[in-house]
């Protein structure tokens, strides 16, 4: 039987995950919306109905929504109530991967992998968001760690728990179903049984032994399983069957030319640096062979876990995104935490030699602390707390990897500049009966509505309003959200990211309107301006 922890160690465990929760849900809404979350928030909203087959909008992840549903996410809260949600729910991973750090090398590596993935911006900045690839990775660490409970003590009771959580991963998200080899990966590195030779005879001997170890086990995980995706995949029969096209995938992520695959490649190499860091990406790398030399087992477990999320994503994605690399993370955590006690065990091994009266399991344990203290210390002081600070109080400081700045600061995916204007007419409006008339242009209007009040008398109109070219008319005559509002109220304000139809120094004449420029913002990083003015019929 595995000792029990030390009160002071669970101690030190609840601490971290606290700080994890701080770090995750303070000011959480300083990040304005992107894209992605609205839509999340919007079918989370309906997923509780009932009223609509979950299959037709499902888009690989069906359970986020669920999930976050679940918090009731309506406005003017509903931002900050699924960015919370899934800050919430990263505790469990981050539970989880220190438990699998634990069974893999031992309890010396659990606070190393925990403080890791506690303070990493890779994980700060994403968890802080309503996405779901955070969600997902946390469901894949308590796959892992399920798994390797399996293989421990393979029961019919284990198999249902592990069953669940590895259907549960995937419907997440779906670039997380290689995670369902996890199980037989654990079996073929941990099982008792190896193979006593090399011929046929010995490996059909081999497979049944391990059968007949886990048949009870698999059985009750596989049905498990099949129930959730058969549960699945009738609901995708049924609105197909119904003349609908069921989105279990997002079809478009999928690469269809192969000859792109140095490129992302050379992408994924770029996220290291910026968000964990050059020395701690490279004391990674480092680590690795440290790892399978010291716990070659217990290494590759870890190693494959990260692989199976990560190789697909790179080998198969249109766009290698910084996002869609989160759900490794925690693998990546349970890597660093391991390195470190492996390297802790080299050192207790040598002071152990050097001096009969020190021994090596405390000389290790000394060792590794001082390892996790000197390794994480000055990476938190220096890199990892100053980010995550800047992520809490000020992200348009954050130098990101440059398809990222694009996203969630200087294209039109993001709501900065609408955040900030409907801030200034919160504040400074005109009103009338208490309401600021107001209209906007968009890009997307879904995504801003995540930031509306009862403020607001609100409109607005985007590109997808005119079909089929979905091109923004040229004439201001054509723009219905500011005629309809000038016909309704003495005047509006008008928001736009189109500023190339509305000059900021140089209104149009026609229609014959008054303008007024009362604010603008610009986008971070160079990105586009967002204008405020107030309209009125001349």
């Amino acid at each position: 039987m595995r000792p029990k922890l030390s009160r002071a160690y669970l101690a030190l465990i609840v601490l971290l995950l606290i700080g994890q929760f701080i770090l995750r849900a303070h000011n959480i809404t300083e990040l304005p919306a992107f894209v992605d979350e609205y839509s999340h928030i919007r079918r989370a909203r309906i997923v509780y109905d009932f009223d609509t087959n979950p299959a037709r909008y499902s888009h690989g992840k069906l359970l986020l929504y669920y999930w976050l549903g679940l918090f009731r996410p309506f406005d003017p809260a509903g931002l900050m109530v699924a960015r919370t949600a899934n800050a919430l729910f990263t505790l469990l991973g981050g539970a989880a991967l220190a438990a699998v750090a634990r069974d893999l090398f031992g309890r010396r590596a659990m606070i190393p992998a925990l403080a890791f993935y506690a303070l990493v911006p890779y994980a700060v900045f994403f968890d802080r968001m309503a996405l779901a690839d955070p969600f997902a990775g946390a469901l894949a660490a308590l796959a892992a760690w399920a798994s390797l409970r399996l293989v421990r003590r393979p029961t019919a009771e284990r198999g249902l728990w592990a069953g669940l959580v590895l259907a549960f991963a995937p419907l997440a998200k779906l670039t997380t179903a290689p995670v369902v080899a996890l199980p037989l990966i654990g079996v073929l590195l941990f099982g008792p049984d190896r193979p006593p030779g090399r011929t046929g005879a010995d490996l059909r001997a081999w497979i049944g032994a391990i059968w007949q170890r886990n048949r009870e086990a698999w059985i009750a995980a596989g049905a498990v399983f099949g129930v959730v995706w058969g549960a699945v995949l009738i609901a995708a029969l049924a609105n197909r069957l119904a003349g609908d096209t069921p989105l279990l995938i997002d079809a478009h992520l999928i690469e269809n030319e192969a000859g792109s695959l140095l490129d992302k490649v050379e992408l994924f190499l770029e996220r290291g640096p910026l968000l964990i860091s050059p020395a701690l990406a490279w004391l990674l790398v480092g680590m690795i062979p440290l790892l399978l030399w010291r716990c070659p087992r217990g290494g590759l477990y870890a190693l494959v876990w990260l692989l199976l999320i990560w190789v697909p994503i790179v080998a198969l994605i249109v766009t290698v995104q910084s996002r869609y690399l989160m759900a490794g993370v925690p693998a990546l955590a349970v890597v660093f935490g391991g390195g470190i006690a492996a390297a802790g065990d080299v050192l207790g091994d040598l002071a152990a030699r050097l001096s009969a009266s020190i021994s090596h399991t405390r000389a290790a344990q000394v060792a590794t602390s001082a390892l996790a203290v000197i390794v994480l210390v000055p990476w938190a002081v220096g890199f990892a707390l100053p980010f995550n600070v800047d992520a809490m109080t000020d992200p348009a400081a954050l130098n990101l990897p440059d398809k990222d700045q694009y996203d969630y600061f200087r294209g039109s995916f993001n709501t900065w500049g609408i955040k900030q204007g409907l801030d200034y007419l919160r504040a400074n409006g005109e009103r009338f009966d208490g309401i600021v008339p107001a209209v906007g242009v968009f890009l997307h209007c879904g995504t801003l509505t995540l930031h509306l009040t009862d403020d607001f008398a609100w409109n607005c109109m985007d590109p997808y309003d005119f079909m089929p070219d979905k091109r923004l008319p040229a004439d201001l005559s054509e723009w219905y959200v500011l005629m309809d509002g000038l016909q309704r109220w003495p005047f509006v304000y008008l928001l736009t990211e189109y500023t190339d139809r509305i000059p900021l120094d140089a209104p149009p004449a026609d229609p014959p309107l008054a303008w007024d420029l009362v604010y603008s913002f610009a986008h971070p990083h160079g990105g586009r301006t967002v204008a405020v003015w107030r309209v009125a019929a001349e």
